[in-house]
């Protein structure tokens, strides 16, 4: 038979297709642990990439023929054991509302960006892109904004994807941010929370300011007094000790506690802090109509610090209010966003009333956190059905009124502190004059 050319049959070998690329582990900010399948093959590969977000990395995966399963950021904290986290829990609440706090202007500033984007008619994914990417801004603030628009273009709802940033956003904002997306008023929403969290973190500033010289002045009359206790006092007080006479008291008295301050400083500061708890829970037990109480509630810190209190609860709840929240729910989100732990505590209580079916100003017209004229003008709004209305006047009036006080407060500081640090040094240079008077008779 003629070889017809053709070859013989056998069984078919199936050749396997060459490997796909790793995805290089040297660009981007950000490192990511990926987890993926090979497109072709069906077999599960794992490896790092380094991005600015997890979305770059799956679309990157995507290119490169696999489909990702998981991408999780490299250096992730331990887990907490399960019997220390409500040990942990007040402190970490703590010092997340710290991290809030001093991010207020920040926050501000974000939001009025975001809106401003957003009121020119730029989708909200590319106006966080475009600030992601913006090199004027602080590196934290550029990776925030690079994962909510991660989270955004996987089709997360804006409140859901700030959730998962507490150390940034409070129940506040994300209460008004899904409201304002519901509403399909996000651009309003963002320019009005940008106004709130500017205020509020000027108060906060203009405060910190007005403590700031007092405070430098107080340190600076603290370190006088240590180096006269350790470097010139002692010497004066050998030379009379030498004569074998005994030195002034005031001398010895001055040099003993800036030595003893300088060694038990720690119990100083436990000390402090306790008297500091214990004057507080006094105070809470002294009746407002009394003479102590008038001192105590009248003063102008005190009422500086009601004020602010009642404007902060009052242009809370309108916002929430005005955002469309009912009174219960409004409520429970000002708990969650207010910083004090008193306060957070009568917002509690005013929640379960109000949900028992009593009204917001019986409540916290039996509170002594609030000045008593609040509740009467709560009890006015409900009255009248203008509720949100007449909390929105409340904030506008009380906010005014704070910061009347707040540089009354901050005036009074100044010479009250330039009062303390005269007083120190004249107490160091008078305890460094009498050895020397003394050394003059003896000589």
């Amino acid at each position: 038979m003629a070889d017809t050319g053709t070859a013989p049959s056998g069984p078919t070998t199936f050749v396997a297709p060459p490997p796909l690329p790793v995805p290089p582990a040297d660009t981007g900010h950000h490192r990511f642990r990926w987890t993926a399948v090979e497109a072709v093959t069906g077999r599960e590969r794992q490896g790092e990439m380094a991005a600015d977000s997890a979305w770059v990395v799956r679309s990157g995966l995507r290119r490169l023929g696999l489909e990702p399963i998981t991408v999780e950021p490299v250096g992730g904290t331990t887990p907490v054991p399960t019997w220390v986290e409500p040990w942990l829990a007040p402190w970490r609440r703590l010092a997340l509302a710290r991290q809030r706090r001093n991010r207020r202007l920040a926050r501000a500033n974000l939001y009025d960006a975001i809106a401003t984007l957003l009121q020119a008619g730029v989708p909200l994914e590319q106006a966080l892109a475009a600030l992601a990417g913006s090199p004027v801004r602080p590196p934290a603030e550029r990776q925030l904004l690079a994962v909510l628009r991660d989270r955004i273009r996987q089709g997360t709802a804006v409140a859901a994807a700030c959730a998962e940033h507490p150390g940034w956003f409070d129940a506040l904002d994300l209460a008004l941010l899904d409201a304002g997306q519901r509403a399909g008023d996000l651009p309003n929403t963002l320019a009005s929370l940008s106004g709130h969290h500017q205020r509020a973190g000027a108060s906060g500033q203009r405060f910190f300011v007005a403590l700031a010289y007092p405070a430098l002045l107080l340190v600076a009359g603290v370190a006088a007094w240590e180096f006269m206790a350790f470097v010139t006092l002692p010497k004066l007080v050998a030379m009379i000790v030498q004569a074998r006479h005994a030195p002034p008291t005031l001398t010895m008295w001055v040099m003993g506690l800036g030595q003893g301050l300088a060694v038990w400083w720690p119990a100083v500061v436990v000390a402090i802090v306790g008297g500091v708890w214990a004057f507080r829970r006094w105070a809470a037990t002294v009746p407002l109509d009394s003479r102590r109480g008038r001192w105590l509630f009248a003063n102008p810190y005190a009422r500086w610090r009601t004020g602010s209190r009642v404007a902060q609860l009052a242009e809370t709840l309108a916002r929430l209010r005005r955002a469309g929240l009912p009174l219960t729910e409004a409520l429970a989100a000002a708990a969650d966003a207010v910083d004090e732990r008193a306060l957070r505590g009568l917002l509690a209580t005013a929640l379960t009333e109000v949900r028992a079916g009593r009204d917001l100003s019986a409540v916290v017209g039996s509170s002594r956190l609030l000045d008593p004229e609040f509740a009467q003008l709560v009890q006015l709004g409900e009255q009248s059905g203008e509720l949100t209305t007449m909390l929105e006047r409340i904030a506008e009036r009380y906010q005014r009124d704070a910061e009347r006080t707040g540089e009354r407060v901050a005036a009074i500081l100044g010479p009250a502190a330039i009062i303390v640090l005269a007083f120190l040094i004249g107490l160091v240079v008078l305890a460094s004059i009498l050895p020397l008077v003394q050394l003059g008779d003896l000589v």
